[in-house]
């Protein structure tokens, strides 16, 4: 898997490593436990987490869109499996610009 992270400025070294460790999950353990493991490592809430996680850029760069070539952003550990799946992923802005071009042809 070639799951990259991109942090805000603005976050910590311990902030990055929270990150880290949520998108550490392995897909065979319950989700909501590597969840609750991660906030207690860290002594935070779900919340404090997805907020500091959402700071963070996540994104595949070995699925790309087909039209541009940009990066796959994931929103959550589930996306990773789904969107490795998809043969041809197309990102919103090309999907929306062909969307434009199908409907000034019609």
């Amino acid at each position: 898997m070639t799951l990259k992270l991109q942090p805000n400025m603005t976050q910590s070294a311990r902030d990055i490593q929270i990150c880290e460790d949520y998108w550490a999950y392995d897909h065979k353990s319950y989700y909501i436990e590597h969840v609750k493991a991660v906030c207690l490592k860290y002594n935070i809430s779900s919340h404090d987490l997805f907020k500091e996680v959402g700071q963070c850029f996540a994104y595949l760069d070995d699925v790309r869109c087909v039209c541009c070539g940009y990066v796959c952003p994931v929103q959550v550990p589930a996306d990773i499996p789904y969107m490795r799946s998809i043969e041809n992923w197309c990102c919103e802005i090309c999907e929306y610009t062909t969307w434009q071009e199908y409907q000034q042809n019609r």
